[in-house]
């Protein structure tokens, strides 16, 4: 399902960046990009956009003003570069808030939510029922929503995790996945003979762990290293570098 998006600044160089940001996903369709909110009516009128990325500081009207002054809104994400505006917008119900200048890892943060928050309006499928299997298979894999997808991420290609956040990435031998999820969360999901967490912000394959240099650990086929918590480490220890 493609998220159909328009652009309102009044900064040309901004509305370049967020037009070649929304080209790179496939998932995203960009029906246009505008200096000024009052340009930007007549489509938002018709009903056919999903996400605004509106600037709040404009000549003719406020992205804020322009927002409250709408009947129907499509989910919105603030871009401007004034944090204190912030508050406000979030009491509009505003999805995200970029502080230009923002980087495309934060640009997937904001799309990713607005593909939850899409995701969870939609309608729910009838449920099929069928007969259960004797004995249920031990799974060895775990479900990811990220970029508008689901992937199947098998245990064994998943190296750390870094929680930032409502956030986690999961770091992968191929490929690295961002998507909106806690640490506490997976800790729960993840099976505890493969995975442990060391540090507030991460957790670690055990199989993928290479060495422990003081409070850091070396992680098989990453140049990095991983920080240790100070109440993580003698558990780190005792699982991992117990003779």
């Amino acid at each position: 399902m493609k998220i159909r998006c328009i652009v309102i600044d009044d900064e040309f160089p901004a509305r370049l960046l967020l037009q070649d940001y929304i080209s790179r996903f496939p998932h995203l369709e960009l029906l246009g990009s505008y200096k000024s909110a009052l340009e930007a009516l007549p489509v938002i009128q018709q009903g056919s956009v999903d996400l605004m990325f509106l600037d709040i500081q404009m000549p003719d009207i406020t992205g804020i003003d322009f927002l409250k002054s709408l009947n129907k809104k499509p989910l919105v994400v603030f871009t401007t570069a004034y944090m204190e505006y912030a508050l406000e917008g979030y009491t509009l119900d505003v999805l995200d808030y970029l502080v230009k200048p923002f980087s495309i890892e934060r640009f997937m943060q904001a799309i990713n939510k607005a593909g939850e928050r899409m995701a969870s309006h939609a309608p729910i499928p009838p449920v099929i029922n069928v007969t259960a299997p004797a004995q249920e298979e031990e799974k060895d894999f775990i479900l990811v929503k990220a970029d508008h997808k689901i992937y199947r991420l098998k245990f064994t290609d998943i190296i750390y995790i870094e929680g930032l956040r409502e956030y986690v990435t999961y770091y992968c031998s191929d490929e690295k996945i961002v998507s909106l999820e806690s640490l506490r969360n997976l800790e729960k999901v993840l099976p505890q003979n493969a995975f442990i967490r060391v540090h507030k912000s991460y957790i670690v394959n055990k199989h993928k762990v290479k060495a422990m240099y003081g409070n850091q650990l070396k992680m098989l086929g990453e140049s990095g290293n991983i920080p240790i918590g100070k109440s993580y480490k003698d558990m780190v220890q005792k699982t991992l570098f117990k003779e």
